[in-house]
C-alpha cells in the first residue's frame, strides 16, 4: 500500500519543522510540501497529489478555515482535513467543516498519530464508498437488460459499513429490519447487525417507496421478510420475521402496514 502523502501548512517556522520531522518518520504517511501560508498550499495541490492537510487556523491572508471550506469545494479528492491550533474557540467550526480532527497545541508524537490514524480511515471510508459507487455502476447497467424497472434497487438502497476492518457494500434487500439507536440506526440482516450513522427518519424517505415499511416511530421493515402479523394487546401488532425475530407494529403505523402488505 502506497503511503499517504501529508501537505503541512504552518506560518511559524518552529512549529511547521517539527510537524515536518514529525510526518517524515512515519512508516504509513510522507510528507509531501511543508508551507509557510495557503497560497503556497494551493500551488503545491496544483501540481502534487496530497491525501491529508494539517491547517493552522489563524495564518496571515488566507485562513486556515477558508482553505479548508475550498478544499471541500474541490470535490471528492480534496485532501482529508486536520486542524492544529492553539486555540479551542475554533473547535466548533472545525468540525462543522467536517475536520477529521483538531490538534490542540501543544500536542505530542502519539496525539498526531491518532490524528492521522483518524484521517486514514476517513479516506478508507471515502474510497469505499466510491467502489460501492462504481460497482453499482456496472451491475446496474449490466441488470438493466435483465430485470425490469419496478424491480431494480434505487443505488440509495445501498449501505457502506465496517466490519472487522473491512467496508463491506449491504443492500436493501439483505436487511430485514431497521431500528433506531439514538441518533444511529441498526441493520439487522440476519444474525448480523450493523449500525450506520442518520436518523431513522432519513432512512425511511430512502427507503419506503420500495419494499420498506415504518412499523413504528422507532423502526422500518423489509415487508419481503415479514412471515406473519401478529395481534397484540389494545391493536398493537407484532411482525414475526422468517428468522424468528418479532418487530412490534405500533397502532399509529397499524393501518398503513396493512395497506402496504395487502398491496
Amino acid at each position: 500500500m502506497r503511503r499517504l502523502g501529508v501537505l503541512v501548512v504552518e506560518d511559524e517556522q518552529l512549529a511547521r519543522e517539527r510537524l515536518a520531522r514529525l510526518i517524515a518518520e512515519q512508516t504509513e504517511f510522507e510528507l509531501v510540501a511543508a508551507c509557510g501560508n495557503c497560497a503556497e498550499a494551493i500551488a503545491i495541490l496544483a501540481t502534487r497529489q496530497v491525501d491529508v492537510a494539517l491547517l493552522d487556523i489563524q495564518m496571515p491572508g488566507i485562513s486556515g478555515m477558508e482553505f479548508s471550506e475550498r478544499l471541500r469545494d474541490g470535490g471528492t479528492q480534496a485532501p482529508i482535513v486536520v486542524f492544529v491550533t492553539a486555540h479551542k474557540r475554533f473547535a466548533f467550526d472545525a468540525f462543522k467543516v467536517h475536520a477529521a480532527d483538531y490538534l490542540l497545541k501543544p500536542f505530542d508524537r502519539a496525539r498526531l498519530e491518532e490524528a492521522l490514524g483518524i484521517a486514514r480511515e476517513r479516506l478508507r471510508a471515502r474510497e469505499a464508498i466510491g467502489l460501492a459507487e462504481r460497482i453499482q455502476a456496472v451491475v446496474g447497467d449490466a441488470a438493466d437488460s435483465r430485470v425490469s424497472t419496478d424491480h431494480k434497487v434505487a443505488a440509495s438502497g445501498r449501505f457502506v459499513v465496517r466490519e472487522n476492518g473491512r467496508f463491506l457494500i449491504v443492500r436493501s434487500e439483505q436487511i430485514d429490519w431497521i431500528e433506531a439507536d439514538g441518533r444511529d440506526c441498526v441493520l439487522h440482516c440476519g444474525s448480523k447487525q450493523h449500525v450506520v450513522d442518520g436518523p431513522l427518519a432519513e432512512l425511511a424517505e430512502r427507503l419506503c417507496a420500495d419494499r420498506f415499511v415504518q412499523v413504528s416511530r422507532s423502526g422500518l421493515v423489509n415487508m419481503d421478510s415479514i412471515a406473519q402479523l401478529q395481534e397484540m394487546f389494545k391493536g398493537d401488532l407484532v411482525a414475526v420475521m422468517k428468522n424468528g425475530q418479532e418487530v412490534p407494529v405500533s397502532r399509529r403505523f397499524r393501518t398503513q402496514v396493512m395497506e402496504r402488505l395487502a398491496g
